[in-house]
């Protein structure tokens, strides 16, 4: 019998990528998508490939109980971005706290690693991360014969994806200028392989569903490696040139370089992230992979 995975934010590029996956095992899943824009491109699509989608405003407790009903699973994802203050942990009680009234089985919550427990407010701490830890430890506080059957932590890294979007080379001159030093480590993985392991973990809740963290990193790279990887597979000569706080903040977002300020410190804190994420799904793609599969700067 197929059971029933809602994907919080499906047309966003986590959620896209848990369907994708969970669709490669039709014969085992329905998949029902949680959209604010049912007229979006990327919701249309997913209705012409057969996905449920639902338009849900997450910020709305009643209807994301309402979308969650008859589910067994669900991926929870929360928007930092597009939250008011406070609204992200807003957004994850509501989340949390519908799924427990309908039973949902499988709750799998997509966060990132816990800053203000390392940091020891050395710096700025990035506030999208602190959001994020605050669902986990919301989920945490909650006592397990309260909760849901079977939790998961996925802790995501650095999307490879960034490199064609915000985190881009100046073009003229193919530099990075960044405020990395250069022992700081990037841990970096294509965006598109979450899902993989998002449903291993619904395939497998005996095995990953005792409320464990599974980070999603391919490697843990520092920004000479980057540039040494692109120069190997494209030819390019690329080379980085790092930047102080204050230059960066001057094009960047005070968020983004408190992120990059935490790879600084505490990017390769736990060595044994790319271990534990190949110990769910060995095949990962790792950033030279990427780079010739993509042509990014080959063209």
């Amino acid at each position: 019998m197929r059971r029933l995975i809602v994907v919080v934010g499906a047309d966003g590029r986590q959620g896209s990528s848990v369907i994708e996956a969970l669709l490669e095992y039709s014969d085992h899943w329905h998949i029902r998508g949680i959209t604010e824009d049912l007229t979006s491109t990327n919701s249309q699509e997913l209705i012409r490939r057969g996905v449920h989608m639902v338009k849900c405003n997450i910020n709305n407790r009643e209807e994301c109980c309402l979308a969650f009903t008859g589910t067994y699973g669900v991926f929870a994802i929360t928007n930092y971005w597009n939250a008011t203050v406070g609204g992200e942990y807003e957004q994850a009680c509501n989340l949390i706290e519908a799924a427990r009234v309908v039973n949902v089985q499988h709750f799998i919550a997509s966060g990132l690693p816990d800053t203000a427990a390392v940091e020891k407010n050395q710096f700025d701490l990035p506030l999208h991360s602190i959001s994020k830890t605050q669902l986990e430890n919301y989920i945490r506080r909650l006592p397990s014969d309260s909760t849901f059957a079977h939790v998961t932590f996925i802790h995501v890294g650095f999307y490879y994806q960034n490199f064609i979007t915000f985190f881009v080379p100046y073009a003229e001159n193919i530099e990075f200028r960044y405020p990395v030093f250069s022992y700081g480590r990037i841990p970096l993985y294509d965006v598109h392989d979450t899902g993989k392991i998002v449903r291993e973990c619904f395939e497998h809740p005996e095995r990953w569903g005792h409320r464990q963290t599974v980070p999603i990193v391919a490697e843990q790279l520092t920004m000479d490696e980057i540039c040494e990887t692109i120069r190997e597979v494209s030819g390019k000569d690329i080379h980085f040139v790092p930047l102080s706080y204050d230059e960066a903040l001057i094009k960047l977002h005070r968020e983004t370089v408190n992120n990059l300020r935490w790879y600084n410190d505490f990017g390769s804190i736990d060595e044994q992230q790319v271990a534990k994420t190949k110990e769910i799904y060995p095949k990962i793609k790792t950033f030279a992979e990427w780079v010739r599969e993509t042509q990014w700067l080959m063209e």
